[in-house]
């Protein structure tokens, strides 16, 4: 795989980030960006090129990701409304999509390297994407937040925040086809267009498979407290490399 579409186009609002005149994209964690740990993750993958879709101050975003040493060729995008639901920037992305390409979230930081773990087999048959789930959840997430899976073998058949009972949390990663950006375009107006909402389509037709994170610690930053969770998880990691 040697694509990924990362979706940064959020005001960061719960996290502070908005208020403080940061985009949540170059917030620091660790004292690295969040983005930059995002394109790091990406690069340590094998990505050669990254798609980043913008949106709140992405100006900023695009002049400090223009400033970053890394040694993935970047494509911008903006989503058309900054407003609007994750599935939109996603939609943004449809022009530069290969047949096959990872998604990040910007916000999601990994204490170990685990978007291979989607591409590790091909996709079977009838499956046209993966979301990276985890099974065992660490005691510190944000469980009413979270986005919970339910699973039949693999496959997903439910997903959403508020499904019960659930089998995994996803993770926030995914490898998808080209096959998304229709589901996409099927959700109904009266729903709100999150990338979940496509997922839901693609469950729905038993076409959404999974890859387990298990085993590697990782956090959606979504709050101060989130933020903190994450610096200690790096730190964790970072000691574990140099021992």
């Amino acid at each position: 795989m040697t694509q990924t579409v990362i979706l940064a186009a959020g005001y960061g609002s719960r996290l502070g980030s908005a208020e403080s005149g940061v985009p949540k994209p170059l917030m620091l964690v660790g004292g690295v960006p969040l983005i930059a740990h995002a394109l790091e993750h990406a690069r340590a993958s094998g990505c050669l090129q990254a798609v980043i879709v913008i949106g709140h101050e992405g100006d900023k975003v695009q002049a400090a990701v223009e400033r970053m040493p890394h040694e993935l060729e970047v494509r911008f995008v903006e989503t058309p409304d900054i407003s609007a639901p994750n599935g939109l920037s996603l939609l943004a992305a449809e022009g530069f999509a290969s047949e096959h390409f990872y998604v990040q979230m910007v916000d999601h930081v990994f204490a170990g390297i685990a978007l291979p773990r989607l591409s590790a087999s091909p996709l079977e048959s009838g499956e046209v994407a993966r979301v990276l789930v985890d099974r065992s959840p660490a005691d510190d997430i944000d469980l009413p937040d979270a986005t919970k899976v339910r699973l039949d073998g693999t496959r997903v058949v439910a997903i959403g925040k508020g499904l019960e009972p659930w089998d995994a949390i996803d993770a926030g990663c995914f490898l998808l086809t080209p096959a998304v950006f229709d589901a996409l375009r099927s959700v109904p107006a009266d729903e709100p267009l999150t990338v979940s909402a496509g997922m839901r389509r693609l469950a729905a037709s038993r076409s959404l498979g999974t890859a387990i994170v298990d085993g590697i610690d990782w956090v959606d930053v979504d709050t101060p407290a989130d933020r903190v969770i994450a610096e200690r998880l790096l730190l964790g990691s970072l000691a574990r490399t140099v021992s």
